[in-house]
């Protein structure tokens, strides 16, 4: 009697034992599906894109028509249309010769949408990239083995975390073409799990187009794909454990960042364009002579790098913006911090700007996407209480995470009310729709015009200058002025206006005025 009970004790502990272990094991490896089909559940998260697309898309243009931005979305209008206006590859009126600075090759396609719609285009661009994203990330967890309704909810909760939502927000600016990039790398991410070859290649030049640091994003992803399959992969040969298509992107990525510094660098700079390594924070204008010295730089200065705020700032980010899930797979965090370099050679403590971001942002929902997709697959083996504990867990580590982010973004809570960020009050922008609503009736397209820092939407499909940017241009025939404007560089009243812009205010005629905004125009 005892020996028959003491068998069936071991008969019931074995499979709790195997249990555990195949639950633990699991955390800490993918197991890829690379012939997962569309189901239902894919015409859902379809749907809920849409959704994503429509939603994002109007506030973006409620907050260009409440003259929420600036500077850097108008500039990028310019660039896209320069090539289809005749006037070069990426020029624009602020820093003239672009291409000094940053291969923004991606752009030029834009240009078919920028051309017809200027500067909501680009916000449409942005908005399909949002839901474009989204449809990716559930199609990236359904790979890996994660059910429909969990993949759609998991993809929505990396959509709408403070830092995803802050870093599509880009509060004040609206647009970069590096906001772009993040779902490229999910696209690509998911053609190098599948091991296809021709797809990564196509989508790898892609992001690699975004700009000359974005192959960074692009091989460090390829690092993730490859290691993913090759431990999902495991008891096979290992010739068919390896990633091919990831090892080529790997290599499409190294040789690419010198080639599109060489070009960048092959370019004649302007008086606002200076080549992208002469723009280095950390060193001095003109303190390294070429791409190579960049290189030869970085190679001598890794523990300065590595020692630096930018890393530990980003290894916060890390934990906290994948949900803690990075800690099931800490190796990534070695290829991951490739993605502060640009950050810590700018020294501006800006690591979080969408234009610096951009590459960690891919990586973080890479990395938690793979960790949500392993928790999810552990869950299966867990016994009952332990999913009861695993959710608990994750329910206040995933709180802990919220709180945490909104802390590194705090301005991000206004993308997630209904109405959009301005400096203007109602009325104040009633006036100023008023007073340049004439400017759009009255002006011709081609007529120069320079406008105060929140005003450029008047002219964002014309041919508007930056009032601090003159030096070599045309005076403007029409100026957009807001006499209460907080840059005073930028501050224009109806008898006052930046005097080194070259620009006489005795020039021009008072055309109208409203509160604190002037319209003006060139006497004949």
């Amino acid at each position: 009697m005892h020996l028959a009970h003491h068998n069936t004790g071991k008969d019931i502990e074995k499979p709790y034992v195997r249990s555990m272990r195949l639950c633990w094991g699991a955390l800490f490896k993918s197991k890829v599906n690379a012939e997962v089909h569309w189901d239902r559940w894919d015409v859902v998260a379809l749907g809920l894109a849409l959704f994503a697309v429509i939603w994002v898309f109007v506030f973006k243009l409620k907050t260009f028509y409440a003259l929420g931005y600036t500077s850097d979305l108008f500039v990028h209008v310019q660039l896209a249309r320069s090539w289809l206006e005749g006037r070069g590859l990426l020029q624009d009126n602020c820093f003239g010769n672009h291409l000094a600075m940053h291969t923004y090759f991606l752009l030029l396609p834009l240009g078919f949408i920028a051309k017809p719609f200027g500067a909501p285009g680009l916000l449409f661009v942005l908005a399909a990239s949002v839901g474009a994203a989204y449809f990716w990330a559930t199609r990236i967890l359904r790979l890996l083995g994660v059910d429909g309704p969990v993949a759609i909810i998991a993809a929505g909760v990396v959509l709408i975390s403070p830092l995803s939502v802050a870093f599509y927000q880009h509060s004040g600016f609206g647009f970069h073409v590096e906001i772009l990039a993040p779902a490229l790398c999910l696209v690509l991410f998911y053609f190098l799990l599948q091991r296809r070859m021709l797809p990564s290649i196509l989508t790898a030049l892609a992001v690699i187009s975004v700009k000359e640091d974005a192959p960074i994003a692009a091989g460090v992803l390829a690092i993730v794909a490859g290691v993913e399959t090759w431990i999902s992969s495991a008891g096979k040969a290992p010739r068919s454990r390896f990633n091919w298509p990831a090892a080529v992107t790997l290599l499409l990525s190294v040789f690419a960042i010198p080639l599109l510094l060489a070009i960048s660098w092959s370019q004649s700079p302007t008086v606002y364009a200076r080549h992208s390594v002469n723009r280095l924070g950390i060193v001095a204008p003109g303190s390294l002579s070429s791409p190579g010295a960049l290189f030869v730089f970085v190679a001598s200065n890794v523990t300065r790098w590595l020692a630096s705020s930018v890393v530990r700032q980003w290894l916060w980010i890390m934990i906290v913006g994948s949900f803690g899930t990075v800690l099931l797979r800490p190796y990534y965090l070695i290829a991951g911090v490739l993605t502060t370099l640009v950050a810590w050679l700018m020294d501006r403590n800006d690591l979080l700007w969408t234009p610096r971001f951009f590459s960690t942002e891919a990586l973080l929902w890479c990395v938690t996407l793979v960790g949500f997709a392993s928790i999810a697959r552990a869950a299966q083996y867990c016994s009952k209480r332990m999913r009861t504990a695993a959710v608990t867990a994750a329910i206040a580590i995933t709180g802990l995470s919220i709180v945490a982010q909104v802390a590194l973004v705090p301005y991000v809570y206004w993308a997630y009310l209904p109405r959009a960020a301005s400096i203007y009050s109602p009325q104040e922008r009633q006036q100023a729709d008023a007073v340049f609503g004439r400017y759009r009736r009255e002006a011709k397209p081609e007529e120069p015009v320079v406008a105060s820092t929140w005003l450029f939407r008047y002219a964002h499909d014309r041919n508007l200058f930056w009032l601090d940017r003159m030096s070599g241009r045309p005076a403007p025939v029409w100026i957009l002025g807001d006499s209460a404007d907080s840059y005073v560089p930028l501050r224009i009243s109806s008898d006052t206006i930046n005097p080194e812009s070259g620009i006489h205010i005795e020039d021009y005629t008072l055309i109208d005025r409203r509160g604190r905004f002037v319209l003006l125009r060139k006497r004949e």
